[in-house]
């Protein structure tokens, strides 16, 4: 038996078993130097990674490796997990499957005094590096600022090789950069950084670079429709004996944070080969919804598609004139319908983060509790702790923070005990008199920041969040909870404030490129966007109207097209009865 027959026995016992599949064996069999893959959500992509990433190292000199190169952390542990299922122990060790962040934050910390870092390095939140840009050159700062994400970026621009049309005139980024670099000095770092100054290395150290090259000759890039300028320089700078190329420009989502069509294009055009995937895997026992799924992606691309509509599939109406109330009221019945049916993970997908908030509290009050996975919003809080806490001088500043933070990460706080704690804790002390057990259990909790003040702070937090916890209120944001009690069981009960900060610092960062929370259970509530690379059973699509979602034949047909394919098994599409989306035309029949 060959490896990749011992590979699909080993698979056996899985509840997603693969099907052989002639499109995969032939990009496995492909020798041309560059090939480019188009592979559609559902099409085996994560298992093609993996069988093909043996097949290249098994023919690479012992010392090399291939280098499986995604995004997220939920991808990383996608392929992580395959690479388990498929390969024996020593094809394991010649893979290193990672994202973008973590290989740069690696180089960054081995080789920080080759770029002049201090040994102590703090990646911070956006707000601080927005505050140093806008104080050091207000006018430089309002040119960046109305592009997404490239307050964070702007040290990639360094490199004129990695300019594009969101780079500011050149006298203003120059002012920029000098600012960014004396944070880096100081060793004041956004993630975003990271990126940057590892080109900076390959750049200005030809040993280190050659060295990176040696080590991964050959290297697959996952979901590069997403890729940056400075990403895909990396992947192409590495890839000396192989580049495969698996993208599908279909979900480029992510333009905003400088991901552009015309990357893929030159991929298409460099290539020595072009493949497309057709066979809808993820449907085990389902035909009917994947290939429904691939002609909706021929619809949305205007070509002519049809296929028979699933029965999973409804378009629920809910009167336009009720607005935001008529949708998040469809959105809970839908909810609880299919929690009828048994699925095990829905996910609700809004627009924006405000749609996030109100659906959440909406479906708490009704005894509905989604689980929040972690991501940006919650490390830039982290980081906004971290850098508050030594400027909280008295202690009912000191209470009201913490105070605030609970409800943040506890949002299913009954309303009259967040109330009694906004009451009763005073510049002088808690008020307990005649207090409600709830609220009394809680107050308890923050009297030590009275008496020891912020080196308390960590503890106290993490007494609220077992409080929490007894009391039976959900704690959906499990990241951000996670940071606060590792770093409390790490402390001492005194400890001074500066060691505390550090112990979260290290601890924020240690949970941000942790596995990820799994989505194969549970109710979530997200954004389109977030929900990117997940699965769930099922989604529901909430308010679907046309001034969020027009039909502009680019962005949004993009980003419908990502949610509807989030699913594997039903779909709730919520609409107004008056003004939908007109991209509810383009479902295929």
């Amino acid at each position: 038996m060959d490896e990749d027959e011992a590979a699909f026995v080993r698979d056996g016992d899985r509840d997603d078993v693969m099907r052989s599949d002639a499109e995969h064996d032939a990009i496995i069999a492909c020798p041309a130097e560059h090939q480019l893959v188009v592979a559609p959500p559902g099409t085996g992509k994560t298992f093609l990674s993996i069988r093909l990433a043996a097949s290249i190292a098994a023919a690479l000199p012992d010392h090399a490796r291939v280098l499986l190169l995604t995004f997220s952390r939920q991808a990383r542990s996608q392929l992580e997990r395959e690479a388990a299922y498929q390969l024996t122990r020593e094809q394991r060790a010649r893979i290193e499957i990672t994202n973008y962040h973590r290989l740069a934050w690696q180089a960054v910390m081995a080789y920080r005094r080759c770029l002049g870092l201090p040994d102590v390095l703090d990646i911070g939140s956006s707000r601080r590096r927005a505050t140093a840009l806008r104080d050091g050159c207000p006018d430089g700062f309002a040119a960046i600022k109305q592009h997404d994400g490239l307050i964070d970026s702007i040290a990639e621009h360094a490199f004129p090789a990695l300019r594009d049309q969101r780079s500011p005139p050149d006298h203003l980024c120059d002012a920029l950069l000098d600012i960014v670099t004396a944070e880096q000095h100081a060793g004041r770092l956004v993630f975003d950084d990271l990126g940057a100054l590892f080109w900076r290395l390959l750049e200005e150290h030809p040993t280190i670079a050659a060295a990176y090259a040696a080590r991964y000759p050959a290297v697959i890039a996952d979901e590069h429709q997403d890729a940056s300028c400075l990403q895909d320089a990396i992947v192409r700078r590495f890839a000396t004996h192989r580049l495969v190329v698996l993208a599908d420009h279909l979900q480029l989502i992510h333009g905003f944070r400088g991901a552009d069509l015309e990357r893929l294009r030159a991929h298409w055009r460099d290539s020595g080969a072009q493949h497309q995937l057709h066979t809808p895997h993820r449907w085990h026992g389902r035909q009917r919804e994947g290939t429904w799924l691939l002609a909706l992606r021929e619809c949305l691309q205007d070509r002519s598609a049809s296929a028979p509509r699933p029965a999973s599939l409804s378009v629920v109406r809910y009167p336009a004139d009720r607005g935001q109330n008529g949708a998040i009221f469809q959105t809970r019945l839908q909810v609880l319908d299919l929690r009828k049916q048994g699925h095990q993970s829905i996910a609700v997908l809004v627009r924006n983060n405000q749609d996030v908030a109100r659906v959440c509290d909406h479906l708490v009050k009704h005894g509905m509790y989604p689980r929040q996975l972690g991501g940006p919003r919650d490390f830039e809080e982290a980081r906004e702790d971290i850098e508050q806490l030594p400027l909280l001088l008295d202690a009912f500043s000191l209470v009201e923070h913490a105070r605030k933070r609970l409800l943040a990460i506890v949002p299913s706080i009954p309303a009259n005990v967040a109330g009694q704690l906004q009451r009763r804790l005073k510049p002088e002390g808690t008020d307990c008199k005649s207090a409600k057990p709830e609220a009394a259990a809680l107050l308890a909790c923050f009297e030590p920041l009275y008496h020891t003040g912020a080196s308390a702070y960590f503890h106290a937090m993490d007494r609220l969040l077992v409080t929490c916890a007894q009391l039976g209120y959900h704690l959906p944001r499990a990241d951000a909870t996670a940071a606060i009690r590792r770093t409390a069981a790490a402390l001492a009960e005194q400890v001074d404030l500066a060691a505390a900060v550090g112990t979260y610092s290290e601890q924020v960062l240690a949970v941000s490129h942790s596995v990820p929370a799994r989505t194969d259970r549970g109710l979530f509530v997200m954004t389109a966007h977030q929900s990117k690379g997940k699965e769930f059973d099922a989604v529901v699509l909430h308010a679907l109207d046309g001034r969020f979602w027009p039909d502009d034949h680019d962005e949004h047909r993009r980003l419908f097209y990502v949610a509807m394919t989030r699913a594997t098994r039903s779909w709730r599409l919520i609409a107004p009865d008056a003004g939908a989306s007109p991209l509810l035309q383009l479902l295929p029949r």
